[in-house]
């Protein structure tokens, strides 16, 4: 749950150094939220751990553990289960998005996306996520 007067926070997991950029600018600069980095796998779940997100952009591809297996450690994870996770990628066949929500994202954006669709991603999981 969510405090009244504290910026939920994002941790934003990919390699990629300027996508990393651009979606931080945009949830801290449109969105008024935190924004923590982890550029691998490993330290995505380390840092999940550590920070508490309410909210997990994980991407498929990474250079040491692949999305679907960072996904398999927070879910197995008492403090990181419940935290939603948005998951992008560019693999955008039909088995492969049912393959992440059988492996228990909470939504699915393909590579290339719009930062404005991820931002409005974003804000339907905090909000859901609130509710709960």
């Amino acid at each position: 749950m969510l405090m009244a007067n504290n910026k939920p926070k994002v941790l934003v997991i990919d390699d990629d150094i300027s996508l990393l950029k651009q979606i931080r600018y945009r949830l801290v600069n449109h969105e008024n939220l935190t924004v923590i980095e982890a550029e691998n796998g490993l330290s995505g779940v380390a840092q999940a751990s550590s920070d508490h997100p309410d909210l997990i952009i994980l991407d498929w591809m990474l250079p040491d553990i692949q999305g679907p297996e960072v996904l398999h450690q927070l879910k197995s994870h008492n403090q990181t289960r419940q935290i939603p996770v948005l998951m992008l990628s560019g693999k955008n066949k039909i088995g492969n998005i049912e393959d992440a929500f059988e492996l228990g994202i909470d939504a699915y954006l393909t590579k290339p996306f719009r930062l404005q669709s991820l931002a409005k991603k974003v804000t339907e999981l905090l909000n859901s996520s609130t509710r709960k």
